[in-house]
């Protein structure tokens, strides 16, 4: 029995025996396509282009469980307090292990007007706006992870932004690994209506030190002229897998802004996909990583300008210690009818170890004659001459390289909209460099 027979057995028996009353809504038609995918997909090898650099043979034969509900009420305030941020004036909704606490989220300070609700809320009455779009943009048909979430769907965040309304306190969507051993499958809507503006926040942890195996699917509707900030935080245990799959529709206008940063996990990758489909539409992708030992992060981006007069920005800033691994693979798609587009993506990485390891893999695919379109890769070691310069004015070493580091970050950093979260990036980042 090889690997993929192995693993398809082992959810496909966990599927069957997993949902009860859940079984009986409209959406289970798609739970089981998504299972069947799952069955022929198996997990990815490296045998996969898409997958050549990030082995997850680890992921494939673990024996992890379905998350279930058991810890939700468990888990305390004081449990998840420094996982808030400070002077965080929005609204905030948690989650342990992919389902809803109530107890532990806080919806205020944000327009009535806006739906905030857990998508069980929207998958039990069947039929609505929100269910009928889940599936539409995160294509479960050729992607093994996506497969997995969609299968196991029963929660997660649904927000609504209706025309018009423009939220600026911000959501923060809190997602908590508690169960040592378990999968989770956190799934998210983002549907924002036209002329809309809003700042959403991901953020990721766990618990306690124990392997978990997290694997969250988001999808954001843009209409006309809609402006969303959103940004993703990752900051879980060092035993931790993370796989998250952000799928975005953008219509004309809109204008998308995203930051990730990831500071925690054993294995992470991110998988973002945008498609501008529409004209004078802006969208940026901005990503921060720090790794140590062995960690490995990958960074997964496709930018597909469908239409003309856009622009697309990416920066992606990896500082990589000891034996840690990272991966940044960018393809920018310009399709005939994009004219005049305007597309730039650099990938920076510092490597502060010898055995340190990036593998870098920027794509350009042009198929109209009238664009502008750039990309650039750098891979380096601090600079020594300004290294000598910090030590020649009597500022110790270890002080003059996280100086040098904060620097080498910080243009990502300060991009954010966010003061809170901008804070809480800086801590982790300096905790990262002193340890």
């Amino acid at each position: 029995m090889n690997t993929k027979d192995q693993n398809s057995e082992k959810y496909l028996k966990a599927f069957n025996s997993y949902f009860n009353g859940q079984a009986k809504q409209s959406f289970h038609k798609i739970r089981e396509d998504a299972i069947d995918n799952f069955d022929k997909l198996g997990f990815p090898s490296t045998k996969k282009e898409e997958w050549r650099f990030t082995n997850i043979a680890g992921i494939a034969k673990s024996d992890f469980k379905i998350a279930k509900r058991n810890l939700v009420d468990q888990v305390t305030e004081k449990d998840v307090e420094s996982f808030l941020y400070k002077n965080w004036q929005g609204t905030q909704i948690v989650f342990i292990d992919g389902f809803f606490s109530e107890k532990l989220s806080k919806i205020e300070n944000i327009s009535d007007k806006i739906s905030i609700k857990p998508l069980s809320a929207h998958l039990e009455s069947d039929n609505d706006f929100v269910s009928e779009k889940i599936s539409q943009l995160a294509s479960y048909e050729n992607e093994a992870f996506v497969a997995l979430n969609t299968a196991f769907t029963t929660e997660g965040c649904a927000i609504t932004i209706p025309d018009n309304i423009v939220e600026k306190n911000g959501v923060h969507i809190v997602n908590i690994a508690a169960s040592a051993g378990c999968l989770s499958n956190p799934r998210n809507m983002l549907i924002c209506g036209k002329n809309s503006e809003a700042l959403v926040v991901e953020s990721y942890h766990t618990l306690s030190d124990e392997e978990v195996f997290v694997n969250s699917v988001t999808e954001i509707f843009m209409d006309e002229n809609a402006n969303l900030y959103h940004y993703k935080l990752q900051n879980e245990s060092f035993k931790s897998n993370h796989i998250g799959n952000t799928a975005i529709n953008q219509k004309a206008n809109s204008n998308y802004i995203s930051a990730s940063f990831d500071f925690g996990g054993k294995l992470v990758r991110n998988n973002i996909s945008t498609e501008l489909d529409g004209e004078g539409i802006n969208s940026t992708l901005n990503g921060l990583y720090i790794a140590k030992d062995a960690q490995h992060i990958d960074n997964h981006t496709f930018i597909d300008h469908a239409k003309a007069h856009c622009e697309s920005h990416e920066l992606y800033r990896g500082i990589l210690k000891d034996q840690a691994k990272g991966v940044f693979s960018g393809k920018i798609l310009v399709r005939q009818d994009a004219q005049k587009t305007d597309a730039k993506q650099s990938n920076n990485c510092l490597l502060l170890s010898e055995d340190a390891q990036i593998d870098a893999k920027p794509q350009l695919e042009i198929y109209a004659d009238d664009v502008k379109c750039t990309h650039g890769a750098t891979v380096g070691q601090l600079d020594e001459s300004a290294l000598f310069y910090f030590r020649a004015r009597g500022i110790p070493k270890e002080k003059a390289l996280s100086m040098l580091t904060y620097a080498f970050a910080e243009e990502v950093i300060t991009g954010v909209k966010s003061k809170p979260l901008q804070d809480q990036v800086e801590q982790l980042l300096l905790q990262r460099l002193s340890s």
